[in-house]
């Protein structure tokens, strides 16, 4: 036999070969057992990760499987994901494996594999990256606990030795060295401390220096007047202007009173009638990516044309609010949007009207479009208001910038209850916010008492508006993100927008209802994961890795919370 048949009938065998048999349990994700032979898809689905492939049954010593189920939207996940190198160059690196799962994308909708790319860019090492939508590690949490979830897997039996939640980096490496040098009989040496300042972890550290205090807002190509001072102090007038509201009593600062921290201290906002929502502050929402709880506006300068033709709020038309620019704001109007034409012919241009009102479905398209786009700039005008708005520091920002007297101890313990029962893996960055929407199963603010489907009901609303940025009234539709594929999963029922917690010492009451009176009681909310299962005032399935505490442990959080003010610069 010569060496080419040689090789080639080597070569032939071992594809002939019979694949590996899995272990056969006791299969599951406690410790000690075998975990399930489990499969993940990646952006090829012909390649998917299957645990299988990491079995090595032969092999001299043991290595560990490391899944990480994480999620776009997860600060405490990022800090994970950006120091991988770091974990894999440790001396016990080689033995180490890490896939990565990703559970949800940036606004908690499951995840695809048009996921993966954005994901894996977020590690700073990456090995395997795939998608578990339906978080199939989820049954590892003997009690819920923050992402991101680590399980760590013997290779040579493929056991369960490790589950962690949010890991600190000391005590990720003792643990790692732990489980190998039991199963290797060797011995690693002992990771060096690498605490910050008052006891707390590197990686709590990090994630406070990300907590700074917010500039400008991104850029909103969609308004081109987002940033010019002309349109600001127009948007600023008629932000407190009532005669926008046929009533004469509502305004936008009616809901959101710069004396109250840009909300208005009411359970639910009262407009021309009771709303069914918590109205919240806007001295952030520039930097938001959605508007509203539910995220069915994509713009300030749409959620800001939201409220004037809701009935229960100004109760106005875009007819109205256009003649009473005409007739009040000419002047400062047409510097910034150019000439404003005459409404004055009554038969064109009623008093009053928008789509779906007789008058208004008698106007020709032109002129609905003119009256619209008049409309439309005054949303932008108030956009460009409110994306001016500016806070102060606090006692936490001091903190942070090096001043660690600025907390005190009892502040310092809250901070600390505030990281250890998961609160930072969606209070995080510059306003404490992921801007994705979660369910927390929090009590609504219907007047009719029945729970809020949220988000479930947001995006179709926010697919039928007429003022998306990809849509005619925007200025830049081809730079406004795509909504293709976006569609309420059943996941989005009773999901909300998760509220910055920058400023939230003076923004009373609490919840997109505002049936929470006090932090106290926000606090022990979210310990008891919500409204039971069976309350009818709270919709939808509250969430696998929302951390449950005692009230003991949310009486302690408190006084942290206390220190978030946000007193707006004058």
């Amino acid at each position: 036999m010569d060496w080419w048949s040689a090789v080639f009938g080597v070569v032939l065998a071992g594809a002939c070969a019979p694949p590996l048999e899995y272990p056969r349990g006791p299969f599951g994700f406690e410790l000690g057992k075998v975990i399930p032979e489990l499969s993940f898809e990646t952006a090829d689905p012909s390649l998917p990760v299957r645990l299988r492939d990491y079995y090595e049954p032969a092999a001299a010593s043991s290595r560990l499987l490391i899944l990480r189920a994480g999620a776009a939207w997860c600060g405490t996940c990022q800090w994970h994901l950006g120091h991988t190198g770091e974990l894999l160059a440790l001396d016990i690196g080689p033995s180490l494996t890490v896939v990565d799962l990703l559970v949800a994308d940036a606004d908690n909708v499951p995840a695809t594999a048009g996921g993966l790319a954005a994901y894996r860019a977020a590690i700073d090492a990456p090995q395997m990256v795939a998608i578990d939508p339906g978080f199939q590690l989820g049954p590892a949490m003997s009690v819920p606990g923050p992402l991101p979830l680590v399980v760590v897997v013997d290779r040579r039996t493929m056991i369960v030795r490790g589950v962690l939640n949010d890991p600190d980096p000391d005590a990720l490496e003792t643990t790692l060295k732990s489980i190998l040098k039991k199963l290797n009989q060797k011995v690693y040496a002992s990771p060096a401390s690498t605490d910050g300042p008052d006891q707390f972890h590197r990686n709590q550290w990090d994630l406070f220096r990300g907590m700074t205090l917010p500039a400008a807002p991104p850029a909103d190509p969609t308004n081109a007047k987002a940033d010019d001072a002309a349109a600001a102090a127009l948007g600023r007038a008629l932000f407190s202007d009532v005669t926008l509201s046929p009533a004469g009593t509502v305004s936008c600062a009616t809901c959101h009173d710069p004396l109250k921290s840009f909300a208005d201290a009411r359970p639910q906002s009262q407009g021309v009638s009771l709303g069914d929502r918590n109205a919240p502050s806007v001295l952030f929402a520039a930097h938001a990516r959605w508007q509203f709880w539910d995220g069915r506006a994509d713009s300030l300068w749409a959620q800001a044309l939201g409220p004037m033709e809701n009935p229960k709020e100004f109760n106005s038309s875009r007819l109205f609010v256009a003649h009473a620019v005409e007739d009040r704001y000419r002047a400062s109007y047409e510097p910034v949007f150019g000439i404003l034409p005459s409404l004055v012919d009554p038969a064109r241009f009623p008093a009053s009207g928008k789509p779906g009102d007789p008058g208004w479905q008698a106007m020709t398209v032109d002129d609905q479009r003119l009256i619209t786009r008049i409309y439309v700039n005054v949303g932008k005008a108030i956009a460009a208001f409110e994306r001016s708005l500016r806070a102060q520091p606090n006692a936490f920002d001091a903190y942070v910038g090096g001043d660690l007297a600025a907390l005190t101890s009892t502040q310092k313990d809250g901070l600390r209850q505030f990281m250890i029962g998961g609160c930072a893996q969606c209070h995080w960055g510059p306003r404490l916010t992921d801007d994705a929407f979660h369910v927390i199963r929090f009590p609504t603010g219907r007047q009719d008492g029945t729970g809020d489907p949220g988000r479930k009901d947001g995006i179709p609303s926010l697919l039928a508006s007429e003022f998306l940025g990809t849509g005619e009234y925007s200025d830049a539709p081809a730079a406004a993100r795509s909504f293709a594929g976006l569609t309420a999963a059943p996941s989005a029922l009773g999901a909300f927008k998760t509220p910055p917690l920058r400023g939230v010492a003076t923004t009373a009451p609490y919840g997109h209802g505002g049936a929470l009176p006090t932090l106290l009681d926000v606090a022990k909310a979210y310990g008891t994961a919500g409204l039971d299962p069976a309350d009818p005032k709270a919709v939808g399935q509250s969430e696998p890795w929302l951390p449950t505490f005692s009230s003991v442990h949310a009486m302690e959080l408190t006084p942290f919370l206390e220190v978030l003010t946000a007193p707006p610069v004058p």
